[in-house]
C-alpha cells in the first residue's frame, strides 16, 4: 500500500504539482538558507480534488499547537506526518461514517507520512489529494483512500 504514495511523493517533490502534469521548477529566492512548508495557503484547488491538511509532525518533531501559517525548515528531504481534511460534503454519506470511524479507531493509521524535497528559498502548499476510485470500504479502512500532496510551490525568502 506505500509504494503508490511513495512514488506520488517523489514525482510531486520533484517539481510535479496536484494535477499530476510535470511542472517547471520553482526559483528560490537568491540567498535563503532554508524552505517553507504550509498547509495554509490560500484558495485549495477543492475543484482538483484537493482539500486542507494538518502537518502534525516534521522529522519527528511535533508542529507547534497554536496556528502557524507556514513552517520554516532546512532544505533537503522533510519527512511531513500529516491529517486529511476533506471536506465531508464532498463524499457519499456511507464513505462519511466509514472515515469516521477508521479515524476513531485507527487513530494512527489516520495520519500520513509524506517526504518533501525543500530548496532554499522555496514555499511548499500540501494538501490531501482524494482518490475518488478508492472509496470503497477496504480502501477507507486502509487509509487509501487519499494521498498527501504538493499544490503549490513559490518563492519565498527565509525571515
Amino acid at each position: 500500500m506505500l509504494r503508490p504514495l511513495l512514488l506520488s511523493t517523489l514525482l510531486l517533490a520533484g517539481g510535479a504539482h496536484a494535477g499530476g502534469e510535470t511542472a517547471a521548477p520553482v526559483v528560490g529566492v537568491p540567498g535563503s538558507t532554508c524552505g517553507h512548508v504550509t498547509d495554509q495557503r490560500g484558495a485549495i484547488p477543492k475543484s482538483q480534488d484537493i482539500f486542507p491538511v494538518e502537518i502534525t509532525r516534521i522529522d519527528d518533531r511535533s508542529t507547534p499547537l497554536d496556528a502557524r501559517n507556514r513552517h520554516a525548515v532546512q532544505p533537503g528531504a522533510r519527512v511531513l506526518t500529516v491529517t486529511d481534511h476533506i471536506d465531508p460534503h464532498r463524499l457519499p454519506g456511507a464513505a462519511v461514517a466509514q472515515i469516521a470511524k477508521m479515524k476513531r479507531l485507527e487513530m494512527q493509521r489516520a495520519y500520513k507520512p509524506f517526504t518533501v524535497e525543500v530548496q532554499p528559498g522555496v514555499s511548499y502548499a500540501i494538501g490531501a489529494r482524494l482518490l475518488r476510485d478508492r472509496l470503497d470500504a477496504q480502501s477507507i479502512r486502509d487509509n487509501a483512500y487519499w494521498e498527501p500532496v504538493v499544490w503549490e510551490q513559490r518563492p519565498e525568502a527565509c525571515p
